[in-house]
């Protein structure tokens, strides 16, 4: 059936995903600093940015600053960021 299928396809993603990871998770140690700068400056609503910035940033007043702590699905996701040679600038799940 098409959703046995779809299942199916779903978990060997998944099954992709925790293999790609696990290579990543050897690399850098809890807590590693990825992305920090001392000024940062975008549009809002460009999707310019991973979306924790985009939310504390609408929560925000004029002279604010914040530091950012977020989970990887409000981070770089499941894909990381790349360069557009494929090089890995932040790996999957940060």
């Amino acid at each position: 059936t098409t959703l046995g299928l779809k299942n199916k396809i779903q978990c060997k993603k998944t099954v992709m995903a925790v293999r790609r990871l696990q290579s990543t998770v050897d690399e850098y140690a809890q807590g590693h600093v990825f992305d920090a700068k001392e000024k940062y400056e975008f549009v809002v609503g460009s999707s310019k940015t991973i979306q924790a910035m985009e939310l504390l940033v609408r929560s925000m007043r004029e002279g604010e600053s914040a530091r950012v702590i977020a989970r990887c699905d409000y981070g770089y996701g499941a894909d990381g960021c790349r360069t557009n040679k494929g090089d890995v600038l932040v790996p999957p799940f940060c």
